[in-house]
């Protein structure tokens, strides 16, 4: 099937390599541009075959193609499998197998479950009482409503960006996290079991055409989850009881018998709104958790901050990308050297659990856009930078440590 293709489009394209992924190839081209017109000519040429082709949107492209533009050419009818080295055509199409996840009643339920472990997770973990207890109802639904709240404020920045540029997306799906305690010894990865959620995310299924749109898209999400945390964070911290309120929850000699405890870190606005709004009512940075507010606004800010490092396909690489184009990998190898030395250094072995993710699963390099040439206007770049300056202030160096308290 590779020399088909070649022999199909080889006078119209300039073909760099071909990647065959089961019933789809993705072929790498050489051609800086590309038109609607020439669109239309490699359609009549691959029509023949039963194929079809499309840009491949930026989530799909395979890895070491992120440099070029990238068709996606699958069966217009199914059971074509450039594997096997054959072609087959159907009178009736068939409806690709992951076709039911587009339904909206997935992500209805998906929500659902995934507010209802987070309810039980987040109103056990409060109250530090097991799930067979009885927990303070109230507090679980602070917590569940505004953690999920943040979460889903930023995944539908990124949807509504995406609906104006009329790009083809889904609607949010969320990921429920297992019932189980935190675990100290993964630090931040181990804390994304306890609020009963690994996050959400969106499929963005059309290419991104330009970097405005790359922009819009990519800071959209960071930007509306940070303003609903920002709200949670400061409502939870106007209203916070007395430091001593969450002593009910655990024998106090025990957190001062002398053993570390884990800690949760905390980020320049953290610091800062517990000051001026808490002052001296301010709890211990071991003690957040039993407040639903503040700990559910800890970790939109932590959330908000992973998904800004400036790397692959997270938002910050996107940003990024929009803002200084293909020399974002230079920043991306940058990030992650940091990201190795605060392991390194500060004894933060979750973060080298971050460091395989990015390795094995984000990457570096983010991929092209169909047209690099068109700039930013001013608005948009002044967005970018607002978007680094929420990472700035949000993250988190050492998410999770144990110390040992003084009384």
């Amino acid at each position: 099937m590779d020399e088909q293709l070649r022999a199909a489009l080889g006078d119209l394209i300039a073909i760099e390599e071909i990647v065959f992924e089961w019933d789809t190839a993705y072929v790498a081209l050489r051609t800086p541009q590309i038109n609607t017109d020439l669109m239309a000519q490699i359609e009549a040429r691959l029509a023949p075959l039963g194929l079809k082709s499309s840009i491949a949107s930026i989530n799909r492209i395979p890895r070491g193609m992120e440099d070029t533009i990238v068709l996606r050419i699958e069966p217009v009818t199914a059971a074509w499998n450039p594997i096997r080295r054959y072609t087959m055509t159907q009178e009736v199409e068939t409806p690709s197998r992951w076709a039911w996840l587009s339904n909206p009643w997935v992500n209805g339920i998906l929500f659902v479950i995934t507010f209802a472990v987070v309810f039980m997770t987040g109103a056990a973990t409060i109250t530090n009482r097991s799930l067979s207890d009885d927990w303070d109802w109230v507090m679980g639904f602070q917590f569940s409503f505004s953690l999920l709240g943040i979460l889903t404020a930023h995944e539908f920045g990124h949807y509504f960006a995406a609906r104006y540029h009329k790009l083809n997306v889904t609607l949010p799906y969320y990921l429920p996290g297992i019932l189980i305690p935190p675990i100290p010894w993964l630090g931040f990865l181990g804390t994304t079991i306890m609020p009963g959620t690994f996050g959400a995310f969106i499929r963005i299924k059309s290419p991104i055409i330009n970097k405005r749109q790359l922009m819009d898209v990519g800071a959209a999400g960071p930007i509306a989850g940070f303003v609903v945390c920002l709200f949670v964070l400061i409502y939870g911290f106007a209203t916070i009881p007395d430091k001593t309120w969450a002593y009910q929850f655990y024998n106090v000699e025990e957190i001062f018998s002398g053993q570390p405890v884990m800690y949760f870190g905390d980020s320049l606005l953290f610091r800062w709104l517990g000051h001026e709004l808490a002052g001296d009512r301010m709890p211990a940075m071991y003690d957040i958790v039993h407040y639903p507010f503040i700990f559910a606004g800890w970790f939109g800010l932590l959330v908000t901050a992973l998904n800004m490092l400036p790397i692959g396909q997270l938002d910050g690489g996107h940003i990024l990308y929009a803002l200084i184009g293909s020399k974002q990998r230079f920043v991306a190898y940058g990030a992650f050297a940091v990201i190795i030395t605060i392991g390194l250094f500060y004894g933060a072995g979750s973060w080298f659990i971050w460091a395989l993710l990015i390795l094995f699963l984000i990457r570096f390099k983010h991929p092209r856009v169909m047209d690099e040439d068109e700039p930013l206007d001013n608005k948009r770049i002044a967005i970018g930078i607002v978007s680094f300056l929420i990472f700035f202030v949000s993250f988190i160096p050492l998410p999770v440590y144990e110390k040992i308290p003084i009384p």
